[in-house]
């Protein structure tokens, strides 16, 4: 039997943690192992006890979410963070990038969105909720805009999509749509947004048609 994903979850919000913690304690997959209600005390508990995942929210006192994940990721660079906040403020969502978390879910999107955003997080993926592509479209463009090559000499390491998302790109190669694609895989539109993001992220691209062109390149399609 498959271990569960060990989540630490930070928030300083009793309420909304013990909520958090309820909900997610309900999956099978997943089981929260500690709670924090402040960015120091993430910190020394992410370091000890080295869980699969930190869930953690970017208002809190001591040291906050984006400081005490920059912490973590300069110790642990493997650790997968993601973070929630009430706010799709375009400074913390570049910031987050730049530290190098994972993913960054609103706190009022819908329980079905946190949970897949813990799960995509905890199996090495980056997960941005869809609110959120405008401010991550942008900060393509300006990593594309520093980068003079085409990326056409990209590691393999770096462009390396996972089947699904192969899958998804030459389905978007001929022409369908996001809602269809959603329909067919069973998910909701935003997963898919994500998968965009996730190809044009790892394709170091700004455009899903240059993702595709390269792709074809690098005959992955």
């Amino acid at each position: 039997m498959n271990q569960p994903i060990t989540i630490l979850l930070a928030d300083d919000h009793e309420i909304f943690r013990l909520g958090v913690k309820q909900f997610i304690d309900n999956e099978k997959d997943l089981k929260v192992i500690a709670t924090a209600d402040n960015g120091k005390e993430a910190v020394e508990k992410a370091l000890s006890l080295k869980p699969n995942l930190v869930l953690m929210d970017i208002a809190m006192p001591e040291m906050n979410g984006l400081e005490a994940a920059e912490e973590i990721l300069s110790k642990m660079p493997q650790a997968k963070i993601l973070l929630i906040s009430l706010y799709d403020l375009t400074e913390y969502v570049k910031q987050s990038l730049r530290i190098g978390v994972s993913g960054y879910v609103l706190k009022d999107a819908p329980n079905k969105v946190f949970l897949s955003a813990i799960r995509s997080v905890a199996e090495g993926k980056f997960f941005y909720s869809g609110d959120l592509t405008n401010v991550l479209l942008t900060e393509y463009r300006s990593l594309k805009s520093a980068n003079s090559g085409d990326g056409s000499t990209l590691p393999q390491k770096q462009r390396k999509l996972t089947e699904r998302e192969i899958e998804i790109l030459g389905q978007i190669a001929t022409g369908v749509s996001n809602k269809d694609l959603a329909l067919k895989y069973g998910v909701s539109t935003r997963t898919i947004e994500t998968h965009r993001l996730n190809i044009m992220r790892k394709m170091q691209v700004n455009q899903i048609e240059a993702a595709i062109e390269l792709a074809l390149k690098q005959q992955i399609l």
